[in-house]
């Protein structure tokens, strides 16, 4: 659970980072596309994704794939990374109405 946590917080850090560079860079002099999330998975794993039909992924999922991957890389890193600090949260302990280990 911590290790997730601090991997939501990471992501939520490296996203605003992205964001607020992206925000430097568009008011400045000249034209900015934007880091799509397909340039940064270029990055990490060496190879653009392909989502054709030749995959054994159902075309539903290879739509959504190739909408995620034109997103800025802010939004869909800020948003797993919002998402995996919420699962990965310390959640309080519930006490029990009706315990079974009580014994009459």
């Amino acid at each position: 659970m911590i290790f997730g946590r601090a991997t939501g917080w990471l992501l939520v850090i490296l996203a605003i980072i992205m964001a607020s560079a992206e925000a430097v860079m568009a008011l400045g002099i000249g034209t900015y596309n934007g880091l799509a999330t397909a340039d940064v998975w270029t990055l990490l794993v060496g190879q653009s994704p392909s989502f054709d039909g030749n995959t054994s992924a159902p075309e539903v999922l290879a739509a959504a794939g190739a909408v995620v991957m034109q997103m800025p890389a802010w939004a869909v890193f800020g948003s797993i990374g919002v998402f995996l600090a919420h699962v990965c949260r310390k959640r309080p302990h519930r006490r029990r109405i009706f315990s079974s280990t009580r014994s009459y």
